[in-house]
């Protein structure tokens, strides 16, 4: 059977999957299927540890994980001048370089290390792709560093193929979630007293004195399970349903911890994991899946695109920078990605973006895919083949996967 290095979005509610291939699968299946209402499953791809999907999958060769190295000891900021120090290499070989700039905390710390690393000669090189969102998202950085200073290049209207076009290589921050594992951490932060008030007696008592403390997400996980498993269940089944979906992804994600060599103990290290291991393939491979307009994914993907945060360095700094503050300091989305907030501000010194910014959705803002890619698209193959949901053949793939998942 094929195998897949990414399989990227799942299908709409009035499907044929779900009204006709739903009844007809065993357990396992339809558990696939029900998590689409809390996750989209098929974005959860192990790097490393126990996992088994629907579907074969393979670890792309450029996102493989790095061996762990307890005793890796460079900085954020360390890490980050040398990822624009090769950046600049790049740039000084002849090439020129399109940073997709969002004005999130990602996307600011590629444009504030290569600000500061680069000449005035080579900054002519380096253009950013962005918007007026980017400019709303932190326009005092936009002012300041980008307005009239830059080349700029309409990210609404510049897919990569287009920039790859006009002689530059994207610069894409699309893993900077992966490294600080903070997607679901603070959607489960912010749910927190909600999830506590649904319980009774001595958990709820004992769970609702650590609202708001950082102690939350240093404590170790399986303290937290009772919370964990509805939040990880799917709100649109029945109740006692929806709990078997949240049940079996919490046992799923547990076993992929316990068959790691990474020390994973806190809440915090949990969502960090289940990010930076299960999605990191996702978030470095949807953006020119789905906002790449040409044949040729394999060279987009393998010789132009810069993944800035995919670096050994920037995953064993993450590795070993867990519970001291690096990542999350405080349960609120204004204490989140610290020490890249703390890089950027040791640049600008914008204290308002330091200490007030919080995160803003700006992929969506990006596809502009005429094929309607996020209802179409499924999967992308080891031989660089994009698989369509209304080609000859993929649907009856896609269920036959589901027919035979037995995990």
């Amino acid at each position: 059977m094929t195998a897949f290095h990414l399989t990227i979005i799942w299908v709409r509610p009035d499907h044929r999957l779900w009204s006709q291939v739903y009844p007809t699968l065993p357990e396992k299946g339809r558990l696939w299927m029900d998590l689409a209402y809390r996750f989209h499953p098929n974005t959860l791809t192990a790097r490393r540890g126990l996992w088994k999907t629907p579907w074969p999958m393979t670890v792309h060769p450029q996102l493989a994980m790095p061996t762990y190295d307890p005793k890796f000891s460079k900085t954020f900021t360390e890490v980050s001048d040398q990822r624009a120090m090769e950046v600049r290499d790049i740039i000084r070989q002849g090439k020129k370089v399109a940073l997709y700039y969002s004005g999130g905390i990602d996307s600011t710390v590629c444009a504030a290390a290569l600000l500061k690393t680069l000449t005035a000669e080579e900054l002519k090189q380096v253009a950013f792709c962005c918007s007026i969102n980017s400019a709303t998202e932190n326009p005092v950085f936009f002012d300041r560093y980008i307005r009239g200073k830059m080349t700029i290049f309409d990210s609404s209207k510049n897919q990569y193929n287009d920039v790859i076009s006009k002689g530059y290589m994207p610069i894409t921050a699309d893993a900077g979630d992966d490294i600080f594992g903070t997607e679901q951490a603070t959607q489960f932060y912010f749910s927190y007293a909600r999830l506590v008030d649904r319980l009774s007696g001595a958990a709820r008592t004992k769970l609702a004195l650590l609202r708001d403390s950082p102690k939350l997400m240093e404590l170790p996980y399986r303290e937290f399970v009772d919370l964990l498993i509805p939040f990880f269940s799917p709100p649109d089944t029945g109740a006692n349903h929806s709990r078997q979906v949240g049940e079996w992804f919490y046992n799923k994600l547990t076993a992929n911890v316990a068959s790691s060599d990474i020390p994973i103990y806190s809440l915090h290290d949990l969502f960090w994991w289940l990010i930076f291991n299960l999605r990191f393939t996702h978030c470095s491979l949807r953006g020119p899946l789905l906002y790449f307009r040409g044949d040729d994914v394999r060279s987009a993907i393998t010789e132009y695109i810069i993944n800035w945060f995919n670096t050994p360095e920037y995953q064993r700094w993450s590795m070993v920078n867990n519970n001291n503050g690096q990542k999350i300091r405080k349960p609120a989305s204004t204490h989140y990605k610290w020490a890249a907030r703390r890089y950027i501000y040791e640049f600008d010194r914008n204290d308002w973006y330091f200490r007030y910014k919080i995160k803003s959705v700006s992929l969506n803002q990006l596809i502009r895919n005429k094929r309607d890619a996020t209802a179409e698209l499924f999967a992308l193959d080891t031989d660089y083949r994009r698989y369509w949901m209304h080609e000859p053949g993929v649907q009856d793939l896609i269920e036959d996967g589901l027919h035979s998942f037995d995990e």
